[in-house]
């Protein structure tokens, strides 16, 4: 083809030739694109799995330093403690204590009742 055939190309073919050239170059970067995300995803899921497993290790260590069951215990009243939770011997106290106020109230009722 000579100089002067290449310079008659019609505007629409070298326009048609362009969007061809621009079209293969998007779908090969989306192609790109969609495997880096895969890789993304999997390595995410990957390290995502590993760090679980790390604070699962790190769970059982220190749960087998502090496994006794006392410790616990003093992790439960320190816990309710700071959140004003009564503790089972306060709540005991004022279940005998309702106790007699309502054998008191009973007594009463009874009384009025009788008069």
């Amino acid at each position: 083809m000579s100089d002067a055939q290449a310079n008659t190309e019609s505007p629409a073919t070298t326009l048609n030739a362009k969007l061809s050239d621009l079209s293969t170059e998007i779908s090969a970067t989306a192609d790109k694109l969609s495997k880096a995300a895969q890789g993304a995803v999997t390595r995410l899921s990957e390290s995502g799995n590993e760090f679980f497993q790390e604070l699962i290790k790190s769970g059982e260590s220190l749960r087998a330093k502090t496994g006794k069951s006392g410790d616990a215990e003093q992790w439960r009243a320190r816990l309710a403690y700071t959140l004003g939770l009564p503790t089972r011997d306060e709540m005991d106290a004022l279940n005998k204590k309702l106790d007699r106020i309502n054998r008191k109230v009973n007594k009463l009722a009874r009384e009025q009742k009788a008069k």
